[in-house]
């Protein structure tokens, strides 16, 4: 059976401008980072509210026209916003008076033939008005207090604040009289609707607490039915009924204040469902108005949220839109704590963060965070401290700043200063960020001027919310060598425009010049081989090869390149396509721009012909003027860089389904396949065509959003799939300067490719498994995501589901098979569990396909690593995920893996209402959210790396308040706790029970924050006959160095309890151990200093001792060149003596318990390690070669010559001693993963090799050699050519 060999090799072409994303490490001075110190205003204009077009804000009502569009009532700014169906921003109308078109304090209005009736609460007026707001007509009511109202096609009924209807004529206004309701059912009517037909109508009533149901005859009401009653949270009662509204089926839904929820209840009012708990972010946070659509849509007025939220009938979240407004500080922190957890900005820069204002008339400075390797880490955990006070007194700040790059001590401060500003590759900058006019301004340019010529720091000025220019940021700007000031009014444009900032600072200087090669892989004959041009301010040049392989294995012919073949196609006649829009091969065009505007600008609505330029950017046409010859419609480079992502080669369907009378035939595939008719699907014609003859395809991710399915035989491009989750990476790519592009991550994680045996329609109702070929690939740095597609149909691929984790906003996007799209917000903690990638970081981690037993039954699922958290993020990364591919990729279980970060003090207590450390800080007004911590200083020091937590029993969202110890610049101490919610639920407002809860606080010591980015070792009964088991052992490795063994071969069983943590999650038939079993095998014992992350998968091989070995390493991949004397990487052979059996392992194994070579080790002994000098590291997975392990290591420059290109070191160490069989130095840059074809090796280095190696030939970057292993060991194998782990 042929095999997919896989090979990564990094080699570019550079100079230095400005960049989207930084240049590859250990290509030269780009591995010196930039060094950045953001100076944020904290001055007290910064604590105004930023509001926007796009912020809605105590949304009363809301209702949708006939062309989709969405109208949100705002009460308190007695005006009405309107969005289009995708949410981009359209006009706003009304203001506080009693004039037709003028509103007051309105609680509810109508649309009713595409014309809006709304009545004026506080002056007694309906009105009806045009979709623009014109007034139309309108007419005093005989009754005040109007505030809900109901129209059909003859009669207008208003509800009041009392029992009283009144009743108008729809086509004039004019009063048809009153009707006066039981005061047991209706008392203030908060809310009404009529059903489809015009003949029933629903009424909320807020003092009684009731929906209730009325005919419609004439303008008579006669009542029916009604639901509630009384103060209650059971099902089917209100806290408060505030709107309700009917579906097309007659069904009703209704909006429940003070439970915040939203309930449905048939057509008899008979309770179904409901949605929604308190929240100060996601659903809800009091409910008010809501509506249906015409498509049964339903869309909810979350008052305190400020936001709507869209359900379908089944109450499924689906979107939501408008949002809570910030203040320009809350804002601008956030959008720190973004920058600072981008990986894309930190891999390229030290990070540190100063405040500064004014005192009186002399200025304010404070380094929050120096400039340091982990300031990013340190930045994410402090910046929330910042509060607003003071003027804007930046003289002073910049003087503090000079100070500190120059000294690395302010005034008050001795911080220390990195090493490497001063150095002649460094670039160093500030970025000020203010929202204010700064007295003397001739003195900061002076400062800046004296700063960027005397000590190579530049200045970038941002203002944020000036309302427009302003000279003083000009002159900033200008002295400060950036040339032009940046602006932003809101959130996602200063996020754009630091984000723009921050690519100038990671931008290198490289010295040399040679052609990229990225990603090999062989199959047959051939080798496919990519690679890319570096360019600047450009889109990287990508490049696909197919090339003959000789029989001496070395390169023959190029067969093709499908760069060529792209750039030989006119734009308009590729088939790029996006599901989300529809499922034609050829969507994503600008004859779909109205679909497309909202999805590929997600944060800041473009012009009709901004959306066209990035469409037809994208399709190949260079509307950007890239070249700047004035021409914006000739072609362009089409294929861009192939950068992480390894390439796949599908053909036709060739697993085995065969009885090798092996001792474990009964746990492989192969069984499963047999058992599961797989010969008919080879043989049969369900794959466009005879699957036996089904056209081989190259299958490519690339960085401008695109995976390319190229054909193998000629290298023609197919199609290109962008997937919904990478969609709204794609503004990224327009830049703010001229004739320039922001290359992107888009498709940078590598697709795994599995025929496997499911039902994959799931929505039909019918349970019709088949087996299918799927495509299933994360996005690497490319975002926090997946997409599946089934491929079985190369010329007709079919999307599977799609999911995001917007950590920064705690927000879940699922696409499911119909591409319907569900959001499920988690800001308070609390998520579904089939939802909750809330701990994904970017998917790096390449999944898994495997089968595991669940109820007895075998489900396919998919299992990867928590991804890359930049060591910034603590709340994403360091977690196993098992998704359910039967099930449209939903959540089957999150693995929590073990965060060993240092606590070096706690405090614990329990509040109760009478007596507690935590003390309500006001009166009631608070409703028992805001407390103050008085009995001791919990206190923290964030520069030294220390960071703080707060845990609480029952869990609650919160924000830690805190304050400066006296005395101390640097360290903080809580002051206060503002809970999301009342808490504890004391006798005071609430149920009587919680009286009381516990709280944690936590200090950390600096240490290293924990991810899984490296793919996962999996270990199934088709990898060796020893693992007689179903399921998989699984190893995984995290940056903490640890390897953490995880038990997936028992039959699990799915948690149905509805009150469990578990619920719908797979969990072990032992209720009294649910919880899937793991255990930390080994620790390298990883520390910030010592630097032993571990980026890359461990190799894994039955060795001649009949045991299983990993071979892994150590090192930052990220930070090449960091050197010092406290960098101790080590390389590790080690063995699981329990393996196949799963054995809590207690201690954990650690080097006290291996040899070094010489030594071997005996039986007890875990296996060897080998440390490495000269801050050494490994770039890539080891491989295993029988008797000898390969490591690619990477040598930094010498501390004299840190600008300098490293070595690149080719090493081999015996499987079973680690005695050096092989050292040699093969160039300058990085190699990549050692590839074994036959008694062939195949590196790639990122560099220069050095003439004449001693059995080696290099042809540009790629270097071939014999191998010389002698037979001693079988590595574990995985049975399908197509999976390419």
């Amino acid at each position: 059976m042929a095999r997919l060999s896989t090979v990564i090799i990094f080699l570019f072409l550079f100079s230095f401008q400005v960049q989207a994303k930084s240049p590859p490490p250990g290509t030269g001075t780009t591995d010196i980072p930039a060094n950045i110190l953001i100076m944020l205003d904290k001055s007290g204009s910064m604590d105004h509210t930023l509001e926007t077009a796009t912020s809605s804000q105590y949304v009363s009502d809301v209702q949708v026209d006939s062309s989709g569009n969405i109208y949100f009532l705002e009460y308190l700014n007695h005006r009405i916003k309107v969005f289009n169906s995708s949410g981009v921003y359209l006009r706003s109308f009304g203001n506080y008076g009693s004039g037709c078109n003028q509103m007051a304090y309105p609680r509810q209005f109508q649309i009713f033939n595409d014309e809006i009736y709304i009545v004026n609460s506080n002056f007694g007026r309906i009105s009806k008005l045009s979709l623009t707001g014109q007034c139309i007509t309108s007419n005093f009511t005989s009754w005040t207090n109007g505030v809900s109202i109901a129209v059909n096609s003859n009669y207008i009924f208003v509800g009041h604040t009392n029992n009283v209807i009144s009743k108008y004529a729809t086509a004039n206004l004019a009063q048809t009289g009153y009707q006066e309701m039981n005061s047991g059912n209706i008392n203030f009517a908060t809310g009404m609707s009529y059903n489809s037909a015009g003949n029933r109508l629903i009424v909320s009533s807020y003092h009684t607490s009731k929906i209730v149901e009325y005919t419609v005859s004439g303008n008579n009401l006669t009542y029916v039915n009604g639901a509630g009653g009384g103060l209650s949270s059971a099902n089917g009662k209100f806290n408060r009924a505030m709107d309700a509204v009917y579906d097309s089926s007659g069904n009703i839904y209704a909006t429940d204040f003070n439970n915040h929820r939203i309930q449905k209840f048939n057509s008899s009012l008979v309770y179904q469902a409901k949605y929604g708990s308190f929240s100060r972010n996601s659903p809800f946070y009091n409910p008010y108005g809501i509506s249906v659509d015409s498509s049964d849509n339903i869309y909810v007025g979350d008052w305190r949220n400020h936001s709507i939220r869209k359900f379908n009938t089944s109450l499924a979240l689906t979107e939501s839109f408008g949002g809570i407004i910030e203040t320009r500080l809350s804002s601008a922190k956030k959008v720190i704590k973004k920058i600072v957890t981008d990986t894309n900005l930190t891999a390229g820069a030290n990070f540190g963060l100063m405040e500064w204002s004014g005192k009186g008339t002399g200025g304010y400075a404070k380094i929050r965070v120096g400039i340091a390797d982990n300031g990013a880490q340190l930045i994410y955990s402090v910046v929330d401290t910042i509060r607003a006070k003071g003027g804007t007194h930046l003289r002073f700040a910049i003087r503090e700043a000079r100070n500190y790059f120059t000294t690395g001590k302010t005034t008050s401060q001795n911080i220390g200063m990195v090493d490497n500003w001063d150095l002649t590759c460094s670039l160093n900058f500030l970025i000020v960020i203010s929202d204010g006019h700064w007295r003397d301004s001739d003195s900061v340019v002076q400062v800046a001027t004296d700063l960027r010529q005397t000590h190579n720091v530049k200045t970038f000025a941002v203002g944020y919310a000036l309302g427009g220019s302003n000279s003083k940021y000009s002159a900033l700007a200008t002295a400060g060598g950036t040339k032009n000031p940046l602006y932003a009014d809101n959130e996602a444009e200063l996020l754009a425009k630091l984000t723009d900032a921050i690519k100038q600072a990671i931008s290198g200087r490289l010295t040399f010049t040679t052609p990229a090669v990225m990603s090999d892989v062989s199959r047959n004959n051939f080798v496919y081989q990519s690679t890319f041009e570096y360019e600047t301010d450009k889109q990287w040049k990508g490049s696909l090869k197919k090339y003959q392989l000789n029989t001496d294995g070395t390169f023959g012919s190029v067969q093709w390149d499908a760069a060529d073949k792209l750039n030989s196609k006119t734009s308009s006649t590729r088939n790029i396509w996006t599901p989300e829009i529809g499922s034609d091969l050829n969507n994503f065009t600008t004859a779909n721009r109205d679909l497309l505007k909202s999805k590929i600008f997600p944060n800041i609505p473009p012009t009709d012909t901004e959306a066209d330029n990035l469409i037809n950017f994208i399709r190949g046409i260079d509307t950007y003027d890239q070249d700047e010859d004035s021409n914006t419609t000739e072609s362009i480079h089409k294929l861009a860089d192939i950068y992480h992502s390894d390439l796949i080669v599908v053909g036709n369907p060739e697993a085995s389904a065969v009885d090798d009378n092996t001792s474990n035939f009964q746990k492989k595939d192969s069984y499963y396949r047999l058992q599961n008719n797989y010969n008919n699907f080879k043989s049969g014609a369900t794959c466009g065509g005879p699957c036996a003859n089904r056209t081989e395809i190259v299958y490519a991710g690339a960085n401008n959003g695109i995976l390319h399915a190229f054909r193998a035989s000629d290298g023609e491009e197919l199609w290109g799939y962008i997937p919904p989750n990478v969609l709204g990476v794609l503004e990224k790519i327009p830049s703010s300067k001229a004739n320039s592009t922001n290359a992107i991550y888009g498709i940078d994680g590598s697709p795994v490719v599995k025929d496997i045996y499911f039902d994959d329609t799931p929505n039909d109702g019918k349970d019709n498994p088949r087996w299918r070929t799927i495509l299933l690939s994360g996005l690497g740095a490319g975002g926090k995501g997946m997409f599946a597609l089934d491929v079985t149909d190369p010329s007709s691929p079919t999307h599977l589901f799609a999911f995001n984790n917007d950590e920064s906003n705690k927000i879940i996007q699922h696409w499911d098979a119909d591409v319907t799209k569900f959001e499920v917000g988690y800001v308070d903690g609390n998520i579904t569990p089939e939802y909750d990638y809330s701990k994904l970081a970017e998917t790096w981690s390449t999944p898994k396909i495997i089968r595991i037993k669940v109820d007895s039954k075998d489900r396919w699922v998919a299992v990867f690593g928590g991804g890359y958290n930049g060591g910034v993020n603590p709340n994403v990364g360091s977690a196993v995920f098992v998704i359910d591919l039967e099930n449209e990729g939903k959540v089957l279980k999150v693995i929590d893996i073990e965060d060993t970060a240092a606590q070096s003090y706690s405090w614990t207590g329990r509040l109760f209402k009478r007596n507690s450390a935590l003390t309500k800080k006001t009166d009631a007004a608070d409703d028992n959210t805001k407390f103050t911590y008085w009995p001791a200083e919990a206190c923290f020091d964030s520069s030294i790396g220390e960071s703080f937590i707060a845990e609480f029993s029952p869990a609650v969202g919160h924000t830690l308040h805190f304050r400066e110890k006296s005395g101390s610049t640097t360290v903080m101490c809580l002051d206060y706790v503002e809970f999301d919610q009342p808490w504890p639920n004391t006798r005071e407002g609430g149920l009587p029970k919680p009286d009381h809860g516990d709280y944690t606080f936590r200090r950390y010591k600096n240490d290293i924050v924990n991810s899984l980015p490296a793919d996962l070792s999996i270990i199934t009964a088709d990898g060796t006959n020893k693992a007689n088991y179903n399921g998989a052992l699984i190893y995984a490795t995290d940056l903490e160095g640890k390897i953490t063994k995880i038990d997936l071969t028992e039959d699990f069983v799915m948690d149905t309890d509805q009150n469990s943590s578990t619920y719908n999650s797979i969990i072990r038939s032992d209720v009294s151990d649910k919880e899937i079993h793991q255990t930390t095998l080994f620790t390298v014992e990883a520390t910030s200093a010592n630097g032993r992350n571990i980026f890359t998968r461990p190799e894994v091989t039955i060795n001649s001792d009949n045991n299983l070995w990993l071979y892994f390493g150590t090192g930052n991949t990220q930070k090449l060149q960091a050197q010092s004397n406290q960098i101790q990487n080590r390389i590790y052979g080690i063995k699981d003596v329990n393996f196949p059996n799963f054995v809590e392992v207690n201690p954990t194994g650690n080097v006290s318990m291996c040899k070094t070579a010489p030594t071997c080790p005996s039986g007890t002994d875990l296996g060897w390690y080998v440390d490495l000098d000269n801050a050494k590291k490994l770039t890539a997975e080891p491989t295993v070669d029988r008797d000898r392990v390969y490591f690619p290591l990477y040598e930094p420059s010498s501390i004299n010559n840190k600008c300098g290109v490293g070595n690149a070191w080719f090493t081999a160490y015996d499987t079973r001693c680690g005695n050096s069989l092989l050292n040699v130095n093969m160039g300058k840059g990085v190699l990549s993963k050692v590839v074994k074809q036959g008694d062939n090796l195949y590196i790639g280095l990122a560099g220069d090799a050095n003439k004449n190696i001693d059995g080696f030939t290099a042809k540009d970057n790629l270097i071939t050699g014999k191998s010389k292993a002698q037979e001693i060991s079988g590595a574990v194998q995985l049975e399908s050519w197509k999976e390419n782990y």
